[in-house]
């Protein structure tokens, strides 16, 4: 019999302490990087088949207050810069952006991604990975949260944005439901985005981000349909006993087997507590950072060709999906599957 391990103190204790060098080189990458949802689910395109358009929105959530920490005396509100990036008329050309092109309507509405970043990092960190699923038909809505983003105010990012993690899958919601609002009026949205298939994905602590968002009691949001949280764990937005009950929404698990931040235990951990249909890929030799941030190399090319057979297979119906996910492990020295695909 397996056992089951639940986030401890000693691996949250550890992933506090040690999510200050991953600051670093979050802040590096952030530097360089410089309709109406219709009832049918999209057509699955392969990478490469539109452009890459996106428009920042400034959402602002009257409901909830920001904390305030350190130097910054908080906010009655919650204010939530989104980066919005979807298909774009033209032809694919890898880390080019239309700033507010033109969307390809051809193929809409395309199915809706809520990408979470990590700890003092932003949407701009994970272009490498948003870019190749939008160019083959999704939408993808990049919050950076109030105070876990590399901008963030009050003089500790690290400390002030890791507490604040446990409101952030109501921030997602909340950006999912502008979204969907935009989709409804007039502007570069309209008629784009289709309501009824999302999926939601993000890394380190927008992989924590995903997993309450998804799988805890506190914090569910039921129109996600898929859930592909990277280097995250189960824990930290609220008890690790109110993860995975009762909820069988899709799970893949992207997660370095040479992780020193976020334990590859902690992915382990939770494919076995996780309901089918399940994935875990196990990216091997890999640590925090890379490939989830850049998406370069062999790993890199799993990291996307894995996500996007995924969204493919619970999004849009593909049925060929899920052999390419399962294809995903046919070179150990690059990524092995561990899967329980249960009904799918």
């Amino acid at each position: 019999m397996s056992s089951v391990r639940h986030p401890t103190r000693r691996v949250i204790a550890t992933l506090v302490t040690s999510l200050a060098l991953l600051g670093a080189g979050m802040g590096a990458a952030t530097t360089a990087a410089a309709g109406e949802g219709g009832n049918e689910k999209a057509d699955a395109a392969p990478l490469g088949a539109y452009a890459v358009g996106k428009t920042v929105v400034t959402l602002v959530d009257d409901s909830r207050p920001t904390a305030a920490v350190g130097t910054f005396a908080g906010t009655p509100e919650r204010t939530l810069k989104t980066t919005i990036y979807y298909p774009a008329k033209g032809t694919y050309v890898e880390d080019e952006i239309g700033e507010d092109a033109a969307p390809a309507k051809n193929g809409a509405p395309y199915p809706l991604i809520l990408f979470s970043h990590g700890l003092t990092a932003n949407a701009t960190v994970y272009e490498g990975i948003i870019n190749e699923w939008v160019s083959a038909g999704y939408v993808v809505a990049a919050p950076d949260y109030p105070l876990s983003n590399t901008s963030a105010p009050g003089g500790n990012v690290f400390a002030d944005g890791l507490g604040d993690v446990k409101n952030q899958p109501a921030d997602a919601s909340f950006v999912i439901d502008e979204v969907l609002a935009l989709s409804k009026e007039p502007g570069t949205l309209r008629g784009l985005v289709d309501k009824k298939h999302i999926g939601a994905s993000g890394h380190s602590l927008g992989g924590i981000t995903t997993y309450g968002l998804t799988y805890s009691s506190c914090c569910i949001d039921k129109r996600i349909d898929a859930a592909a949280p990277m280097s995250g764990m189960a824990g930290l937005v609220a008890d690790g006993e109110t993860y995975f009950q009762g909820v069988d929404t899709p799970l893949l698990i992207l997660h370095g087997d040479s992780d020193p931040l976020v334990p590859y235990q902690a992915g382990v951990d939770a494919y076995v507590r996780a309901s089918a249909p399940k994935f875990l890929v196990t990216l091997t030799g890999t640590g925090h950072v890379q490939p989830f941030v850049g998406a370069e190399g062999p790993s890199g090319d799993v990291l996307v060709a894995s996500g996007l057979a995924f969204w493919d297979y619970f999004l849009k119906g593909d049925g060929e999906g899920l052999d390419r996910l399962e294809a995903v492990g046919s070179n150990p020295a690059v990524a092995t599957l561990q899967e329980d695909p249960g009904t799918a």
